[in-house]
């Protein structure tokens, strides 16, 4: 652990005597920061074992063809380029932050491991959790943007707590970090609460669509509406 946090003011331990209650800088940094992305790669297995267990159950091949992706409008398609403009750019403040730190040589812990959450947010969301073979996949995306505004709010008050004019002087202040992380965390917030109204969107949608207003007539290969009878001849 101590390759991973070097230079720092306290070593590695969940107890810190500055910045108490919160754990020491590289805790955090090699524990809690990379703690979402587990839990997400943890559940990932576990919604697509539960996911083909319920396709088993109650898959009907004569329905099986009905299925339809919803529309896309263009204000959809526009808070969806915004969402994925924010991780973008919630992956180059983390960047940004690594930088900086190994330029103080303070060692980075697995801080990079947050790269693994923000690609596999993005990657569930855009495939729609891979084309709707894992039920359930916003879990997974709630814990790592959630987790994230947590875990960024849990350094911001540790760093504080060591002093907000602490590293002044060098190249990265303890001011600096502390804006970084709260741009980060408010980034992740946003992209919370887009993916929330992204999923109801979505869902209103689907459920539009897929009401029943028409059948397909086996025998003559037309459409047809519902409860509408033959005509008599």
């Amino acid at each position: 652990m101590v390759k991973l946090c070097t230079h720092r003011v306290e070593g590695f331990g969940p107890h810190s005597k500055i910045s108490s209650p919160i754990p020491t800088s590289c805790f955090v940094d090699t524990i809690l920061i990379p703690l979402p992305v587990w839990v997400a790669l943890f559940l990932l297995p576990i919604l697509l074992a539960l996911s083909i267990h319920h396709r088993k159950q109650n898959f009907n091949p004569s329905t099986a063809y009905l299925r339809a992706k919803p529309r896309r409008n263009c204000a959809f398609s526009t808070v969806s380029i915004i969402y994925y403009i924010l991780i973008v750019c919630n992956f180059l403040m983390q960047v940004l932050e690594i930088v900086r730190l190994e330029l103080i040589h303070f060692g980075i812990g697995l801080q990079p491991f947050v790269f693994v959450g923000l690609i596999l947010g993005a990657w569930l969301h855009w495939s729609e959790g891979a084309r709707g073979r894992i039920r359930g996949w916003q879990t997974i995306n709630a814990v790592v943007w959630i987790g994230g505004v947590v875990m960024c709010a849990v350094q911001v008050v540790g760093l504080s707590k060591e002093g907000i004019n602490g590293r002044k002087g060098s190249k990265y202040p303890i001011s600096d970090q502390v804006t970084d992380i709260a741009v980060m965390a408010g980034l992740y917030a946003v992209i919370a609460m887009l993916e929330l109204l992204l999923g109801f969107w979505r869902a209103s949608r689907r459920a539009r669509e897929n009401t029943p207003k028409s059948e397909m007539s086996p025998f003559m290969g037309t459409w047809e509406s519902v409860g509408k009878y033959p005509t008599t001849v």
